[in-house]
């Protein structure tokens, strides 16, 4: 009976992560393919079908000239443009069609297949001479034809579009404008929700040496509270926590073993115990206990790796390590890094067993470019916030850039990580999944701040200047502005398709490794 339930609510919890991740990429989706209708409809184009989600409809309602639809697969989207890909008109000189009339005798409807059944009362028509993208001249044979007449399929119709409906018809800057459209939505998204979080939350109070928070787990927890007001740290007297403030901005100078804080807490001056920094080994891949002397892992850092919390370090590389400061030269030293190919060693003293493992040890490069340091401590504490109508802006840009230039370190890091990143170390749908269940039980806030984090990066790597993405056709583009002719369509049409298949096969690669993360292969 109780593995019943707690399977249920295993299944259930997973079920509710699975609504909250197609929610997040619907939001996120749908606001970048709205982008790219709105500028689109905004430019004049017929845009045929508004979808979310790609493979059979299980839903759509048409309003005014578009039909919105959603696909039975939940990932992706697209609006469907007239003149977004090759020119080729349906109905050509020498086709046979039928035609639908309306009361002033102006055709309405093109049956494509003149042997459908439902239409076998209309007139049958040899096309002699037609031009369906003149707007001032629609014609087929002598019938005049209705600027928003149908192509009738057997299981759809579809509005014709003259030549200044189509996307392929429009100025330069239109075009630009609707390819750009869908990255600036997400950029609109996040940028607002770093807003509205630095609005909620407020921003960091620099001028007041007070705690504004705790962190679970580290090791100011139960020594500092929310609210003190630091007097001094370790002798030194603390007025702000500016940066001109030493050894605090950045959780505290490096060559302090320990902090004593005085504080003011409800009213009193309070000298505090002793607190030591954790030590975050980030190329080692591990944290230590606070209790350094016995050099015990607090917490491995990775997900891929053989140690476990209370292994206590014996050597690595065959290193004997003794002490704390033997560790740190180690680390400092050990810059380069390791590969799946050629791993590091490390030995530990688990419940009296000495067992060797193998890891790879993060290079100083790739761990800058994700924004850490080989080795740095932290107390865990936080400054205090405060509304700042202008400083929330400043904090929100700054979030946003950060975000935005996260992909570019990424794709820099499969260029020069010696092998210690790869294509496969990428992540797809089924690990986004992972990350949004992540985000939900670290909270709402980190939650928002996640949809934001993706959102800025489907903005950018559509930017990319590939084709099949926007980037790709900002670039075409640009090379008809500098040439002043429009490049073959033909061939831009199938390099746009060659690298669809090319980046379904990059996405399978990765939701294959994302697999074998996630069952821990």
């Amino acid at each position: 009976m109780f593995i019943t339930l707690g399977f249920l609510a295993s299944a259930f919890d997973v079920f509710i992560n699975i609504i909250i991740f197609l929610l997040v990429l619907s939001l996120v989706i749908c606001l970048h393919e709205l982008g790219h209708l709105f500028f689109a409809k905004k430019a004049g184009v017929l845009c045929h079908e508004f979808s979310f989600g790609m493979g059979p409809k299980v839903w759509s309602k048409k309003k005014g000239e578009t039909t919105y639809s959603i696909r039975a697969i939940p990932f992706g989207g697209y609006v469907s443009m007239a003149g977004e890909e090759l020119d080729s008109e349906v109905v050509e000189v020498g086709d046979s069609v039928r035609l639908g009339f309306d009361e002033n005798q102006n055709v309405v409807e093109i049956i494509i297949d003149i042997n459908d059944k439902r239409y076998q009362k209309y007139p049958e028509v040899r096309v002699s001479d037609i031009d369906l993208k003149d707007r001032n001249n629609l014609h087929i044979n002598d019938f005049k034809v209705d600027e928003e007449a149908l192509y009738v399929y057997s299981k759809n119709k579809i509005q014709i579009a003259p030549q200044d409906r189509r996307f392929s018809g429009k100025s330069k800057k239109e075009r630009f404008l609707i390819a750009f459209g869908g990255p600036l939505m997400n950029f609109v998204l996040a940028f607002f929700i770093y807003l509205i979080v630095a609005f909620s939350l407020g921003v960091p109070d620099q001028d007041s040496p007070v705690i504004g928070g705790i962190s679970e787990n580290m090791p100011a927890e139960n020594v500092l509270q929310e609210d003190d007001l630091v007097i001094s740290i370790n002798d030194e007297p603390i007025n702000s926590w500016s940066k001109e403030t030493p050894s605090i901005i950045s959780e505290l100078d490096k060559g302090y073993s320990e902090y004593e804080f005085v504080v003011e807490r409800d009213g009193e001056v309070v000298a505090l115990e002793a607190i030591e920094p954790k030590h975050f080994f980030y190329n080692l891949g591990f944290t230590l206990e606070t209790n350094t002397d016995e050099l015990i892992i607090d917490q491995p850092l990775y997900v891929e790796t053989d140690l476990e919390p209370g292994d206590k370090i014996v050597s690595i590389e065959g290193q004997e390590i003794i002490n704390l400061q033997e560790l740190i030269a180690f680390s400092n030293n050990f810059t380069a890094g390791s590969t799946e190919e050629n791993p590091s060693l490390i030995t530990v003293n688990r419940d009296g067993d000495e067992m060797t493992f193998e890891f790879v040890a993060y290079s100083e490069g790739v761990l800058n470019s994700l924004g850490y340091e080989t080795h740095f401590t932290r107390l865990g504490i936080e400054s205090s916030t405060k509304f700042s109508f202008l400083g929330s802006f400043g904090n929100a840009s700054q979030n946003f850039a950060g975000a935005a230039t996260m992909i570019f370190s990424t794709i820099k890091l499969l260029f020069v990580s010696n092998n210690n990143v790869g294509v496969k170390d990428l992540s797809g749908f089924v690990g986004i999944f992972s990350m949004v269940r992540q985000a939900t039980t670290e909270g709402f806030i980190y939650l928002i701040q996640f949809i934001a984090l993706l959102s800025v990066n489907l903005g950018i790597l559509n930017l990319l200047p590939i084709p099949a993405l926007d980037g790709g056709r900002i670039v075409f583009i640009g090379y008809e502005a500098i040439t002043k002719k429009k490049p073959n369509q033909k061939v831009e049409n199938w390099l746009h398709t060659i690298v669809f298949f090319l980046l379904i096969s990059l996405m399978i690669y990765v939701t294959y490794h994302d697999i074998l993360r996630l069952i821990g292969i």
